[in-house]
């Protein structure tokens, strides 16, 4: 085991040994794309802190050839080789012992001779597969670091903390491009057919945060216009061949983005080029290494006349938060993984800032609500969650805290902090924050610090309460004094039900953005600090009250009965604004399934949104409606019919009005999605005519005409064939999925549809299909993310994972989380406390270290769905039988 170091009261990190710490990396290596293996020689300019004969590294799955040692301070003329060499699996770590001391103070050079393996495994140095295009499999070479693979590639210092300067060169064969995180410079041949590129020195970084590519790479071109400081940066994005321009859209958000940030931020951006490359086999979704940020190719790459407004939007973020990166993470890095959140709560927050500045018809804001807080308060009411800062002691528990938690619930916490004390308090923080510790390691008080100075309001006082504690509250209204006065009072909210008292003992700073009828969107400022408080309201002409306004803080809010009733009126008038409508929606559904209130009263509250129009809002709503389907998926039959044509009561009308074909030719895509999500709401209903339509028009696409579908309604479309279709249905969408000529959002998206069947066979052909060569490692959950849905195909899609189980462990032994997304896809649509325990015994006898979180919150979920369905199994049998 590695030197522990305690760093605070509650927290004991695995940490190298700090006798001797890395200056400099002079790194080269020469891989094999044929044979798939690569050697390396590594030269680190090291500084002896301590009196010492070993040297202590990170090192994994590498074979360590030789070591040696130079310094002044040796007074040898020879180096000083290694007497032994140990590596530690568990650990992974080399241990170099040596005959002779180095002092303390001195400066010395280790040299070190390796070779690793182009694994398959999407981690650390990796190899990746594409198809060029005479139909040839090609493999490139390519990185992935974070958090813990650098130490894959060459032995190093692989924590945030051990930043250090790096000159990489890579020996290639003739022909390949050769990218590293700098500008190149030098490119020598060196015989028998290879070449030397040579990279200039990268600023003080983090081991994480380098990366290399080589492979066949095309690539489009763009500059910045200097305006900042009188450099354009030149930003490329390379692809496979014949891809290029795919990557057209992504390369203009870049160029924009990075000039945005760079005035936001206040400081240039710092490297001289700015490279962007799809890689086809990546486990995340982006990374963002500083100067060659790596993606999925679905997350960088655009066909203009066929991908999707949703996918299309999702590139534009995506590349707006790995740009944030380049500063936030990057430049200022944080200091340990418990600190994860600094890194990618604010690239969360910024990155769909960043959007919004560019794109403002996308509204993202709005989508924020739905994809992102929401998201974060259904992940943090399990008792299983954890707190934003969270403790990470050893390696092999950071991955599981790349969560919704860290991103989600961070970015929230970033909005309502910002929307507090004004963007410009906030921004003029954040530049403080990073002209002090660029090019260091930075802590979440020393964000706040600099905060608090800005907006001249102890940030900390509050803030800390939001990201060291688990949890969120739930905000209990009571009227007094005849409705002139309320009562607010804050509890832990669980969607398991009340929290006991050992559980609810934090008191959160909660803003409480008091609104009324008469306020005219001058919400109070209100904060409740307090278990309970009462507050003045002015009831003069008011017919509602609202708390949360514009849905900017991280709480639910429980309503007395007549108020309910008083703000559905309020929406049926169209008198709350979008976001509002989306928080108490979100909140009534969210208080029916925790047993704060009845499922009941959440579908009387659904009539009051008839005659919605926003996409954003509807999207909610399915979201909430999809969850009550599933819970209720193995009732009687009567009661998922009575569900089901409530959805269509829904839906039905909204297709009508859309109709399956844009009138407008400048429709906007928000409206182009609300058409698709209806389409699929009501297909799934059972709405006959709009199942007919659906395959009527899919019979035209696959006969050759392909307007009959939008970028949009494709995958609606798909989804309604399958689901009600049959084997013909299911080939044609498998043949589209297998299709490389089409694009890559379209070929998921009908991947992603195929797990709609209600055969119970073709669910069997699918599930062995997913684990064929037919789907990228990265894609399995996409061909089974949909089996859960037909309640009476969850036992197959479990079974199936506990066959699998060893041939996944294997398959995914480097990177852990996916399998606990394979078993959240698995698992955590069950019903019943028995199935819960089925699964604990399963896993009992497994080791799960690296997932074991996302199982605990499975569980949970099952646990919780079961007593919400226990308990309003009856309330909503008598809501159907009334509302008939």
């Amino acid at each position: 085991m590695c030197t522990s170091a305690v760093h605070s009261a509650t927290e004991e990190r695995e940490l190298l040994p700090t006798n001797v710490t890395p200056v400099h990396y002079d790194l080269l290596l020469s891989p094999d794309l044929d044979a798939l293996t690569y050697t390396g020689e590594v030269k680190i300019r090291i500084r002896i802190n301590e009196l010492t004969d070993k040297v202590v590294l990170h090192a994994n799955e590498l074979e360590i050839k030789e070591a040696s040692l130079t310094s002044n301070a040796l007074r040898l003329d020879a180096p000083l080789n290694a007497t032994s060499i140990t590596l530690e699996k568990d650990d992974e770590t080399a241990h170099l012992a040596f005959a002779q001391s180095l002092p303390a103070g001195a400066d010395a050079t280790l040299a070190i001779k390796f070779s690793g393996i182009l694994n398959d495994l999407m981690v650390g140095f990796y190899r990746s597969k594409y198809t060029d295009a005479q139909g040839n499999t090609k493999n490139m070479a390519t990185t992935q670091f974070e958090p813990t693979d650098a130490r894959r590639a060459f032995p190093c210092w692989d924590e945030p903390m051990q930043k250090a300067t790096f000159t990489v060169t890579l020996r290639v064969r003739d022909g390949l491009t050769a990218l590293s995180n700098m500008d190149v410079a030098s490119s020598k041949s060196v015989g028998d057919g290879l070449k030397e590129v040579s990279f200039n020195t990268t600023p003080i970084m983090s081991t994480y945060l380098l990366a290399f590519v080589i492979g066949e790479l095309d690539y489009i071109e763009a500059y910045t216009s200097g305006a900042h400081n009188g450099r354009p940066i030149p930003c490329r994005i390379y692809t496979a061949p014949g891809k290029s321009e795919k990557g057209r859209f992504a390369l203009n958000v870049a160029v924009q983005v990075l000039e945005y940030f760079a005035d936001v931020f206040g400081i240039e951006y710092p490297l001289p080029k700015l490279d962007q490359v799809a890689i086809n086999d990546f486990e995340a979704g982006a990374m963002e290494n500083w100067g060659l940020i790596t993606y999925r190719e679905v997350a960088l790459l655009v066909d203009e006349a066929s991908t999707s407004s949703r996918a299309k939007q999702q590139v534009a973020y995506v590349v707006s938060h790995e740009l944030a990166h380049q500063w936030f993470g990057n430049l200022v890095t944080m200091e340990w993984w418990s600190e994860l959140w600094l890194n990618e709560g604010f690239a969360t927050w910024v990155g769909t800032l960043a959007v919004d500045h560019v794109f403002p018809e996308y509204h993202i804001w709005t989508q924020f609500l739905v994809d992102d807080l929401q998201r974060a308060l259904a992940l943090d009411a399990l008792r299983s969650s954890h707190p934003i800062q969270v403790p990470v002691r050893r390696s092999s528990e950071i991955s599981q805290i790349f969560d919704a938690i860290s991103y989600s619930k961070g970015g929230s916490a970033i909005r309502m902090l910002s929307s507090y004390i004004g963007l410009d308090s906030f921004f003029k923080g954040v530049r403080a924050y990073l002209r002090k510790h660029k090019y260091a390691n930075a802590s979440t008080e020393n964000l706040w610090s600099a905060l608090s100075e800005a907006s001249g309001v102890d940030v900390s006082q509050f803030m800390a309460l939001w990201t060291r504690t688990i949890g969120y509250p739930i905000v209990t209204v009571t009227e007094l004094d005849g409705g002139k006065q309320i009562q607010v009072r804050q509890n832990r909210y669980l969607s398991a039900g009340n929290a006991d008292e050992s559980e609810d003992q934090t008191l959160w700073w909660v803003p409480l953005g008091i609104e009324t009828a008469q306020s005219k969107g001058q919400p109070s400022t209100n904060v409740l600090t307090t278990r309970e408080a009462t507050f003045d309201l002015d009831t003069v002409g008011n017919k509602w009250y609202k708390l949360n306004t514009d849905t900017v803080g991280i709480y639910r809010v429980k309503y007395p009965v007549g108020a309910v009733a008083n703000l559905a009126q309020a929406i049926a008038d169209g008198e709350l604004g979008t976001n509002d409508r989306i928080g108490v929606i979100a909140d009534a559904a969210s208080l029916a399934s925790s047993g704060h209130s009845n499922t009941s009263d959440f579908l009387t509250f659904l009539r009051a949104f008839s005659n919605e129009t926003e996409f954003v809002v509807w999207q909610e709503i399915v979201l909430r409606l999809d969850t009550l389907h599933s819970v209720w998926a193995t009732e009687d039959s009567d009661v998922r019919e009575q569900l089901r044509a409530l959805s269509r009561t829904l839906f039905s009308p909204l297709v009508k009005r859309l109709s399956w074909d844009a009138t407008d030719a400048n429709e906007d895509s928000l409206a182009s999605r609300l058409r698709a999500l209806a389409i699929r709401a009501a297909g799934f209903a059972g709405d006959q005519e709009v199942v007919n339509e659906a395959i009527r028009r899919f019979g035209a696409f696959f006969g050759g005409d392909k307007s009959v579908f939008n970028t949009d309604t494709l995958r609606s479309a798909f989804s309604v064939a399958v689901r009600t279709g049959g084997r013909d249905e299911f080939e044609k969408v498998k043949s589209y999925y297998l299709d490389s000529a089409n694009p890559v959002d379209q070929q998921l998206a009908a991947l992603s549809s195929l797990g709609f069947t209600t055969d119970p066979t073709l669910v069997d052909e699918l599930l062995e299909f997913a684990l064929t060569d037919k789907v990228r490692n990265q894609d399995v959950h996409q061909a089974i993310v949909a089996i859960n849905t037909h309640g009476a195909n969850r036992e197959r899609l479990w079974q199936w994972y506990q066959d699998k189980y060893d041939l996944l462990v294997g398959r995914y032994r480097a990177s852990m989380n996916y399998m606990g997304i394979l078993v959240r896809l698995s698992i955590a649509d069950f019903i019943g406390n028995n199935k819960a325990e089925e699964v604990e015994r399963y896993f009992a006898d497994k080791n799960t270290a690296k997932f074991q979180r996302v199982i605990d919150q499975s569980l949970e979920k099952i646990r919780s769905n079961t007593v919400w369905l226990n308990k309003d199994r009856e309330d909503v049998k008598g809501w159907f039988a009334d509302n008939h």
